[in-house]
């Protein structure tokens, strides 16, 4: 029984980057009868609300909405919940961002060990994120706990894979994510690589013998549809149609993935599925842990121009990284991952 105050583990957003920090989290909870609790942000929710080991889950309008509204909905949310965090012995913050860290003071009023750059007082420790370090480490040194395991954490539930298997979904199965780049903090389309060549890969692949299944959210669907147009064969377009469970579900029933960096590539990753992530902006090094999946950068004089701070913009007006992802290589690294998982 769980009788210690419990600890607050903050991580607000995206889906992707909340999946980075749950192998120490996992850790955390494997190795202690302390209580965790957590406080995210809608679109991080579905991680941590199935997370084995976690007791409560606080879900905050962050980030805000734009304008006084947001403001409001969210500073009404933070009085409503202010006294129930009180009771809080110390929180991690899996994030740098110090308005994100002066707010989870406000909550609790108690010690914070964060991945911020600085320390914000003397009730803050800071482990600073390095930027060409595997994000993961910092949230090590901020929990105080290191896993022998780096996958993400991500469960399936019952419910969800009887959903997928009354889809009767073809076999083989290779699942595409044609888009990502979009997130409640920052858009970065510029990670997107293009419909055109997504669409010479799934002619590709069907011809190897594989079924096809688009995924992906609801922003993903124009470009779902433009590889459908460029295809051969019909496509199964599953994008904006699931939710991350299904879409996990779906994974689990794929032989393989393709796709940029994004969320459902980390969730490709945590369900085990042998993947083939495609980087222009942002590098694998930062992002996946080494051998989770193999990666294919685009080599230019400016690439990787940024890990987990926001994106700068690009200089050259258009993703010439991403451009630079030749179709070739793509399959050749596509081939390599089916010999070595499935025999030639």
């Amino acid at each position: 029984m769980r009788t210690e105050s419990p600890v607050l583990l903050v991580k607000t957003h995206a889906f992707g980057d909340a999946l980075l920090c749950t192998p120490v989290v996992r850790e955390l909870v494997r190795s202690s009868e302390t209580e965790y609790w957590v406080l995210t942000g809608y679109s991080a929710a579905p991680v941590w609300e199935r997370f084995p080991g976690i007791d409560r889950v606080f879900v905050a309008p962050v980030p805000p909405a734009s304008g006084i509204g947001g403001f409001l909905s969210l500073a009404r949310w933070s009085l409503r919940n202010r006294r129930y965090l009180k009771c809080v012995k110390e929180s991690f913050v899996f994030q740098g961002s110090p308005a994100i860290r002066r707010w989870v003071r406000f909550l609790t009023g108690s010690p914070v060990r964060s991945s911020g750059g600085k320390s914000l007082g003397k009730w803050e420790k800071v482990f600073p994120m390095i930027e060409t370090d595997y994000a993961g480490y910092s949230y090590s040194k901020t929990a105080g706990a290191t896993p022998e395991d780096w996958r993400p954490v991500f469960q399936v539930k019952e419910t969800e894979r009887e959903w997928a298997l009354n889809m009767r979904l073809p076999s083989p199965l290779f699942a595409l994510a044609p888009g990502g780049g979009k997130n409640p903090r920052d858009t970065v389309l510029e990670k997107r690589w293009f419909p055109e060549r997504y669409a010479i890969i799934a002619d590709r692949l069907i011809n190897a013998g594989f079924s096809i299944v688009l995924i992906g959210g609801i922003d993903d669907r124009e470009s779902a549809q433009e590889i459908q147009k460029r295809c051969r064969t019909d496509l199964l377009d599953m994008t904006g149609r699931t939710t991350w469970g299904q879409t996990a579900a779906i994974l689990d029933k794929c032989s393989g993935f393709l796709g940029a960096d994004s969320g459902t590539a980390h969730l490709a990753a945590a369900r085990g599925i042998p993947s083939v992530v495609l980087f222009g902006p942002s590098s694998p090094r930062t992002l996946f842990a080494e051998g989770l999946v193999t990666p294919v950068q685009g080599i230019t004089d400016c690439s990787p121009c940024y890990s987990n701070s926001l994106f700068p913009g690009c200089t050259h007006g258009r993703a010439i990284c991403m451009d630079a992802i030749e179709t070739e290589v793509v399959w050749s690294a596509l081939q390599k991952v089916i010999n070595e998982n499935y025999g030639s």
